[in-house]
């Protein structure tokens, strides 16, 4: 998956030689997706690696790239919204523009037209999210816990990529199951624990980035809390939100195999996510400046986007 989600990427012009293609094998998107589709077919979990690759993109544009002000993530967001919409983008688009069309037209072969319009949102609502997000960046001040618990989710894009694995594992679920409160309810706690887990790996990047949306940092500013204290208390959210989950879990109602088959997917992602954190990944190193007058700077290159 690996090598094909690499050859997507050069296709794409997201990544330009070597150098960039050795750093986008280090971050590990393609491993990321393996891990959390340990029984999706080949085909389709290729689609993951690709898709996980376009997510990468996306977050250091606006991250660590000229992505992140808000007339440049106004384009962005028009941009892809449009795609969304079932418009082609122009051939001079930027590469992360042509390569979501090529995605997002893989993805309608295989979606119902429900799928499509609940796929469209989720991305809408973490677009929307981001920008929320740049407007923290700017004021440099982090989120209450209240809103963060409500803007992390859509911020890392987890809903839609949840909706992705529905189908590479043949088991889009229909309107009345994905809305229950007992679907939701798990689908919110696997977030949660995905999200506030990255929190930890990702705080020293996010900081060099200038991010605050980050539980740690919203638990030193709400709690006053020293940066041990607040990883300690973070370790500790997570602790209890993953008992959430397996509450959850053992609450939904016996269902159709299409459920079953998304309910044991979600796990295989909270798992891999971990195991991906721990071993899978150099995206969260942070090189330290040789300028003591300047802040620490992320250790990747930046890939074209």
């Amino acid at each position: 998956m690996a090598e094909t989600a690499r050859q997507w990427a050069e296709r794409f012009a997201l990544i330009r030689g070597e150098e960039q293609a050795r750093a986008l094998a280090r971050g590990g998107p393609a491993t990321l997706a393996a891990v959390m589709l340990p029984d999706a077919a080949e085909p389709r979990a290729e689609l993951a690696a690709c898709w996980m690759t376009w997510t990468f993109f996306l977050d250091d544009q606006y991250e660590e790239g000229s992505g992140g002000t808000d007339r440049a993530w106004s384009a962005t967001t028009g941009a892809v919204r449009s795609v969304l919409a079932g418009g082609d983008p122009p051939p001079a688009s930027p590469p992360l523009i042509l390569a979501l069309a090529d995605l997002v037209a893989r993805l309608r072969a295989l979606a119902s037209p429900h799928w499509q319009h609940r796929f469209a949102g989720h991305m809408s609502d973490a677009l929307a999210a981001v920008r929320r997000e740049i407007e923290l960046r700017n004021a440099g001040v982090p989120p209450t816990l209240e809103e963060y618990r409500v803007l992390r989710r859509d911020t890392s894009g987890f809903v839609p990529t949840l909706d992705i694995l529905e189908l590479c594992h043949h088991a889009e679920l229909p309107p009345d199951v994905y809305d229950s409160p007992a679907y939701q309810d798990v689908l919110a706690a696997a977030i949660d624990v995905n999200t506030w887990t990255n929190d930890l790996y990702s705080l020293e990047k996010e900081v060099a980035c200038g991010m605050v949306t980050n539980l740690v940092l919203v638990l030193e500013h709400e709690r006053g809390l020293g940066r041990d204290a607040a990883r300690r208390a973070v370790r500790a959210l997570i602790e209890e939100r993953s008992a959430d989950l397996l509450r959850a879990l053992r609450r939904l109602p016996p269902g159709t195999a299409a459920v079953n088959r998304c309910a044991t997917a979600l796990t295989s992602v909270v798992a891999g996510w971990l195991h991906w954190h721990a071993t899978g990944t150099d995206r969260y190193t942070v090189a330290q400046s040789p300028d003591p007058g300047r802040p620490p700077a992320p250790g990747r290159p930046t890939a074209s986007g």
